[in-house]
């Protein structure tokens, strides 16, 4: 288990940043944004290559799997795929922090 050790001075911002929340809340809710923002990134990253490569990541990923691509295109595979598992990551940690953040 993770023990938080909140100095004044964080309290004190979070206090005011966030009036009548606990600080489970506040986490709650910072976590929460830092989720969304990390979802439109990796989906940004996703619609860049779609537009690049004009195809989806699967039939790209099989013409790299097929194929020596050269360094960029390689680059890019992994660039796109963790785009795809960081959107999907983000889409259930947003479902599960949105519970905590609809009790606050």
């Amino acid at each position: 288990m993770i023990t938080l050790s909140i100095t004044p001075t964080l309290e004190k911002s979070a206090q005011q940043l966030f009036p009548d929340l606990s600080m489970n809340q506040i986490l709650a809710e910072l976590l929460y944004e830092r989720a969304q923002k990390n979802l439109i990134k990796y989906r940004a990253l996703n619609r860049k290559f779609n537009t690049k490569y004009e195809q989806p990541f699967e039939k790209f990923r099989q013409e790299i799997i097929s194929s020596q691509p050269d360094y960029e295109k390689e680059q890019d595979y992994f660039d796109w795929e963790l785009a795809i598992t960081g959107t999907d990551d983000m889409e259930i940690e947003i479902e599960r922090l949105g519970k905590l953040v609809q009790h606050a």
